[in-house]
């Protein structure tokens, strides 16, 4: 396996030294998430401790993230995980986290589908939640298509929607993002991107 690994790092040069570069950076910021180091820092900017904010997919970024906003809903999917988290939260002091435990519908190997006859509880979540009444939204865990499909009607006028890692998709057309939401921002480390887009406010 570590053969393997060495062998695939050293046909990537380019793509090895960005993850180098990205190995320095969590060591140096142990504590941000793991998401491009723009992206962080656009976060530092924006979040406020006013906000709701909804999170699919937990780790380091639901303690960091917690930390910053009025409530957290974290939704994660890996029982392991879950309860690593979880220890991580209790340690932080935080009582404005709201990490659930929503298991898969689906192998997670299994790749997505656009559409699903019976919506994945994962996405059903999202159901809970008011039209317009969260501030920042965190696509980051499984179900990623379905997931930013449903929450857009769930952000409020100026908020946010953040997507990470969207260079896994050939296009965005499929997530259906209106046309009229801004892409406040875009970044890459140079082994993944991520991107952020505000919800317009209602015209007059």
């Amino acid at each position: 396996m570590l053969a393997k690994t060495i062998v695939y790092w050293l046909k990537r040069p380019k793509a090895m030294l960005y993850r180098v570069k990205y190995w320095i950076w969590e060591k140096l910021h142990p504590d941000a998430p793991w998401m491009c180091p723009a992206t962080v820092e656009f976060c530092k900017k924006y979040l406020s401790h006013s906000m709701s904010v909804l999170e699919f997919g937990s780790g380091r970024s639901s303690v960091w993230f917690g930390k910053r906003v009025a409530n957290l809903t974290s939704i994660e999917y890996n029982a392991d995980w879950y309860q690593s988290v979880k220890k991580k939260i209790a340690t932080a002091n935080l009582d404005n986290v709201d990490l659930r435990l929503i298991l898969l519908n689906h192998p997670s190997s299994e790749p997505e589908q656009e559409n699903y006859e019976r919506c994945p509880n994962y996405v059903a979540v999202l159901d809970e939640f008011e039209d317009e009444s969260l501030d920042f939204v965190i696509v980051d865990g499984h179900y990623r298509t379905n997931c930013t499909r449903k929450c857009l009607s769930k952000i409020k006028p100026s908020g946010y929607l953040l997507i990470d890692d969207t260079n896994k998709w050939n296009s965005l057309d499929v997530l259906k993002i209106p046309q009229d939401w801004s892409v406040v921002h875009q970044s890459t480390n140079g082994l993944k991107t991520a991107m952020i887009w505000q919800k317009p406010l209602p015209t007059l």
